[in-house]
C-alpha cells in the first residue's frame, strides 16, 4: 500500500545520495547509468536546478528564501571508480555540479585496487582528473570508520588522519564530512565534543542520512539531511523521495 500521501512536503533542499553505478545491476547501493540518466532526464525537464556544494552551504548557513525553486544537491558516497566512468561524463554533459565524499585511505600510494568492479574506488590519479567546478571532493571517514562506534579520540585522529592523506595526495577539496553509514555518536555529550572539535579544525558541514529534505536555513550544520536514493526506486518513487524524503511515513 502506498503510504506516501501521508508524508509532508518539505519546502527546502533536496541532497540526493547514491553510492555504485553500475550495467545491469539496482539494489540498495547501486543504480544502473540507464535509470541514473532516466532521473536526472526528469529532473532536467522538470527544471530541476542543481546547487554545487559551496552553494548549497551558503544557502544552510545564511537561510536565504531567494535560492532557485527546484534547488537541489548531488552527492557520491565512497569513491568507486563507476562514478568516474558512467557519473563524471553525466555531469559534464549536463553541465551539473556534485560531490564526492572520499574515504581517505584510498588516497594512500600504496593503496590496493584489486576489488573486483564494481567495488574498485578511483585511484589518487583519476581523482586528479576531475575537473574541480563540476566535481567537488569532501571527507568519509579514513577506513570508512562507524563513528558511533569510536571514542571522542578515535574520531579526532579519523579526521586528523583524513586531512592530513588529503593534503599529502595534493587534490583540492572541501573541509566537509559525509558520516561513513550515516553513523553519529548517540550521546548527546560526545556528539556535543565532537561538533566543538570539527569546528575547532575547520570543519565547514557535516552530513547524516535522515531521509528528509533539508529545512532552510540549517538548525544544525553538522546534521545536514541527505535522501538515500536507491537502484530498486522506480521513477514514481524517485519523484516522491524529491519532495518528501522517504516512501514511507514510518
Amino acid at each position: 500500500m502506498n503510504l506516501s500521501w501521508l508524508l509532508p512536503s518539505i519546502k527546502g533542499i533536496p541532497v540526493l545520495m547514491y553510492h555504485k553505478v553500475w550495467p545491469g545491476i539496482n539494489d540498495a547501493l547501486t543504480i544502473t547509468p540507464e535509470k541514473l540518466r532516466e532521473q536526472w532526464a526528469w529532473m532536467l525537464g522538470e527544471g530541476y536546478s542543481p546547487l554545487s556544494q559551496q552553494e548549497y552551504l551558503s544557502i544552510m548557513r545564511s537561510g536565504k528564501r531567494s535560492f532557485p525553486e527546484k534547488s537541489f544537491l548531488i552527492t557520491f558516497d565512497d569513491g568507486y571508480l563507476n562514478n568516474y566512468q558512467y557519473v563524471y561524463p553525466l555531469l559534464i554533459e549536463l553541465n551539473w555540479p556534485a560531490t564526492f565524499f572520499i574515504i581517505a585511505d584510498s588516497l594512500e600510494i600504496t593503496a590496493s585496487n584489486e576489488s573486483d568492479y564494481p567495488e574498485k574506488k578511483m585511484t589518487l590519479l583519476e581523482l586528479k582528473q576531475l575537473d574541480t567546478n563540476v566535481v567537488q571532493l569532501g571527507l568519509h571517514g579514513y577506513h570508512h570508520e562507524d563513528f558511533n562506534k569510536l571514542t571522542l579520540d578515535e574520531i579526532q585522529q579519523v579526521m586528523k588522519n583524513s586531512i592530513d592523506q588529503f593534503k599529502t595526495s595534493g587534490l583540492q577539496y572541501q573541509k566537509i564530512l559525509a558520516y561513513p553509514y550515516g553513523a553519529r555518536p548517540k550521546d548527546a555529550a560526545k556528539s556535543q565534543a565532537m561538533k566543538t572539535f570539527f569546528k575547532q579544525l575547520g570543519i565547514e558541514a557535516a552530513y547524516r542520512i535522515g531521509n528528509q529534505v533539508s529545512e532552510v536555513p540549517a538548525t544544525d550544520i553538522y546534521e545536514l539531511r541527505r535522501i538515500d536514493i536507491k537502484g530498486t526506486d522506480t521513477l514514481d518513487e524517485f519523484k516522491t523521495k524529491l519532495k518528501k524524503g522517504k516512501l514511507k511515513p514510518f
